[in-house]
């Protein structure tokens, strides 16, 4: 499930978690969590994403709502948890 653009370089022996996004472009050296939107290079999180491939946007409390979905998810210590 999860989705890497084009152009990008993933290094040998790294994990990308289910849903993540890897930006077009970007150099992925270290691992990706589950749900986060990498781009750069080095690639770093920019954001986190539903399992529906929507950005999500979270309050003061960690707490944000696909839009689509109505799915609920709650980050901690940059790890997503669906609700």
């Amino acid at each position: 499930g999860s989705t890497i653009g084009a152009n990008a370089t993933i290094l040998c022996g790294i994990t990308i978690g289910e849903y993540a996004f890897i930006g077009a472009g970007s150099v992925v050296t270290k691992d990706v969590p589950a749900h986060a939107l990498v781009t750069g290079n080095p690639a770093r999180i920019h954001g986190w994403m539903s399992v529906e491939g929507n950005k999500l946007i979270f309050d003061n409390g960690g707490l944000a709502h696909c839009p689509v979905s109505g799915k609920e998810y709650l980050l901690k210590n940059n790890i997503l948890v669906s609700l």
